[in-house]
This record gives structure tokens, sequence and C-alpha cells, in this order.
């Protein structure tokens, strides 16, 4: 997919984009520009001095500004002449364009690009003892590589687990005499994002060559840890492209100052908050809270409704407290309260929520998934008692998919599905199921016969 050549696009990525319809929505809601999702990214066309709004959407995790993209990038079958090609990729990209956008996100005061020097065809020296020691043994690139350079540990089979991360430590490293060269401007490094299994050469590598490649024409000093400047190679299996990040923090920290063990990432939240629609006046509750972050981001970009949280641990409701006094210390205004309860006996009144938002344990880092055949079931049915019949709804986040679908089938008569979504949280495969209350109100019920019968199937 070509973005426009007339003004840089922008690419949002990360899990959040699996909600893509819900971030294509907001963008043409505040941008009004097109945009198009390709390989889980949103790329949007849009102008040089409309980029810090898109730094404000609240669906995507991170942006970059595309300076260069090309389809149909033939590499050649020799992995010297792939580098070579890498190296002088570097020529191709728009720098002034982009470099503009980024001078401006960041505030830097100088012209990060004071000279662009020819390539002198000075290759980075390839270093796969270095560049691939992390690469997993299950790797699809391996059968491409020549025997005499895959990895030690992948020869041997001795076992070791290894991530091959596409933000490589040692991506940028160039050799001897390019390190000693005066350099001046930006500290940067290269990442590189590479998908498919044809390529005879690993990400760090490509990263190495193209960085080798910057290096050479700017002069700007490499740094992998302090870097001012992240440039991102994103090789595909139909394009690559060369992008600059504009977010040096992921987006989805925005609200958080103390963590927990499950939290989750504001853009999700986002994303479920706005599939719930909340209107003027609405009561939306997230019974089970954790670190509040569904309240936190639903008071933020639904002021208009009352949020409120709760969870049954009294340290969850302490960090929500904290997340929530945090960001009320930062002169932000929030219609939101949180409290200690049970989800499964709320201390509410009958038909008093309009919207529950809320992401329920996986059974993975907290209680376990026999718990939550008996804990969702009580859930169902306390949060239909205080849900308003017929306009009430329900966004619920999920990794235990079975445990959901099973207990959503014992409720008909009190939830409706209307449908559901699946996300990639944390690497794994949740699923976000939306509720529509019925017009009946749940009749009583023989919890401890309930409990029985769960322990005995």
């Amino acid at each position: 997919m070509a973005v426009s050549g007339r003004r840089p696009g922008l690419i949002s990525y990360e899990q959040v984009i699996l909600f893509y319809t819900v971030a294509q929505e907001e963008c043409r809601e505040k941008l009004g520009a097109p945009c198009i999702v390709a390989r889980g990214r949103i790329f949007i066309d849009i102008e040089v001095d409309r980029v810090l709004e898109v730094l404000k959407l609240r669906s995507v995790d991170n942006v970059n500004v595309i300076l260069k993209m090309v389809t149909n990038f033939d590499f050649p079958s020799e992995r010297e002449k792939c580098f070579e090609k890498l190296y002088k990729f570097a020529e191709s990209p728009d720098w002034r364009k982009g470099m503009n956008v980024w001078k401006t996100v960041f505030d830097y005061k100088e012209d990060p690009i004071k000279e662009i020097r020819a390539l002198q065809n000075d290759l980075a020296k390839p270093r796969p003892d270095l560049d691939l020691k992390n690469m997993k043994a299950n790797s699809g690139i391996i059968s491409n590589l020549p025997e005499d350079i895959i990895p030690k540990h992948l020869r041997t089979g001795d076992g070791s687990q290894h991530t091959e991360d596409t933000l490589i430590e040692k991506a940028t490293e160039t050799n001897k005499d390019q390190q000693q060269r005066t350099a001046n401007g930006p500290k940067f490094r290269v990442s590189c994002n590479r998908t498919g299994s044809s390529h005879n050469f690993g990400s760090p590598e490509a990263a190495r060559q193209f960085g080798a490649g910057v290096n050479e024409m700017f002069g700007w000093p490499v740094d992998l840890s302090k870097f001012d400047l992240e440039i991102l190679l994103y090789i595909d299996t139909e394009f690559v492209y060369v992008g600059v990040c504009l977010t040096k923090e992921p987006l989805f920290k925005r609200n958080l100052s103390n963590f927990g063990p499950t939290n989750l990432r504001a853009t999700t939240c986002y994303n479920m908050i706005r599939l719930a629609a909340p209107k003027l006046g609405d009561v939306v509750i997230d019974p089970m809270c954790g670190g509040a972050t569904i309240p936190m981001e639903g008071s933020l970009t639904y002021p208009k409704a009352f949020h409120l949280g709760g969870d049954n641990f009294e340290q969850a409701v302490k960090r929500s407290r904290e997340n929530v006094n945090n960001l009320l210390g930062k002169g932000k205004s929030m219609p939101v309260d949180v409290a200690r309860w049970d989800v499964t006996q709320l201390p509410l009144r009958n038909n008093s929520a309009d919207v529950i938002v809320s992401d329920l344990p996986f059974g993975k880092r907290l209680g376990s998934k026999v718990d939550n055949r008996v804990l969702y079931y009580r859930a169902l049915l306390e949060m239909a008692r205080v849900t308003k019949p017929e306009t009430g709804r329900a966004v619920l986040l999920t990794q235990d998919r079975n445990s959901m679908i099973k207990n959503i089938k014992r409720v008909p008569t009190l939830w409706k599905s209307l449908t559901s979504r699946t996300v990639n949280i944390g690497g794994l495969t949740a699923v976000i199921f939306m509720l529509q209350r019925t017009a009946l109100f749940p009749e009583g019920v023989n919890l401890e016969q309930i409990q029985k019968e769960e322990e005995s199937s």
C-alpha cells in the first residue's frame, strides 16, 4: 500500500489496532482524514501542520511519520547484496520533510540535518555472532541462512531460550571507522521490525546496514539507549518503509502512576468504552476495576457521564485511588470514583447503572478458569440486577472465552449477546463481548446450589 508522497503518511500500531474499526472511526471523526488499514496498522494521509492533532488520538499506541514506502521491494538472493541494498536505501527517504515533523513534535531547537554526505559504499561489517544471538530456534529464516553463520545455540541445540525483539539493542552498531567519525546532531538508533520467513538476514542485520547508511549520510551519533531519534525500518513480505517515531513512550501509558499485575492499556480501555458509547448522564460501572484504568480513561474521554469503579482487593482499590489522585493533581477534571466491593454483591440499587465496561479475570495471573466458571455467572446475574433493562449494555473483556460463552448461554433472559471481537492483550488472544440487557429482571437464584453443580461438572 502506497502512502501519498505529497504529505507524510502517519502510521499507528501495536495491539490496539485490532480495534481498527474503532480507530478508523476516531480518525474520521476528529481528523476528517482518509485512513487505510493494512497489516494491522492504520495509515493516515494528513498535512504536516496537523501532525500534533494525531498525537491527541486516544485509540493509538504509537505514531510514526512515514518517510518512504516501497512496494514489491526486491531482495537479492545473496546476503551481501541484501546488505548493500539496505545500506543504499538510506538515500531514498524524504529526510528533510520527516525531520521537520520530528523537530516540531520534540521541540528540537537546531536543524538536525547540517549536511547530507554521499554514500561511499562503506557498509557496516556484518556481525552475525552479535546480531543473530537472540534468534529463536523456531525462526522461519534459519533455513535461508548459510550454515557457517547460524548462531551457535541453534547449531548445538543447547535449548537456550531467546527472543528476537523488534527493537534490537545492537541494531545500529556500525564499524570502528564510522564510530570514530566526528558526529553531531541528534543521537539516533534504528529499530527493525521484519515479518515473513523468506529473508536470508535477521532484523538486527537489516537495521545495522540501514543505520550505517544513515550515520554516513548525516554524521549523527549512534546511541542505543539514550537516543533522541528513533528510526523505524519495517520490512514486510509486500512492502518496505522507513518511518520516524513521534512517540518516545507509548501513548497507552498516559494515565497510570501506580501499576498492578494486570493493568489494561489506556488505548484498549478507550476502545472498549467507545464501543459502549456512553451518553449524557449515563452511569458507567467497572465492577472489577483493578487499577481503575477503564474508569479513568472513560472519565477523561466521556466527561458528561459518571464513571464508578470497584474491586474486591484492597490493594487494587488503593492503586486505583492513587492513580485517580495523580491525574487530579495534574489538573484533570474527572467525574470518577472508586470503591471496594464484591462483584457478586454490588452495593448498588436495582437498575442504577446504564453501562458496564470491565476487564474480567483471565484466570492466568489472577484466579483460575475453574473459578471463572462460577464467578462469571454470578457477575452476569449481579450486573443484570444493577443495569437498566432494555437500554443497559455491557462490554466485557476476557481471555477465558469458553467460560464466558457458556455462562452467557445460561442467562439468555437477562443478556442478549450482540457481537464479539478477538483482540491481542499482552500476547494473549482475548475476546471482547458486547451484551445488551433484555427487558426482564433477574429472579432469585440459589447460588450455593449453582456452585455445587459447577464443582461437580
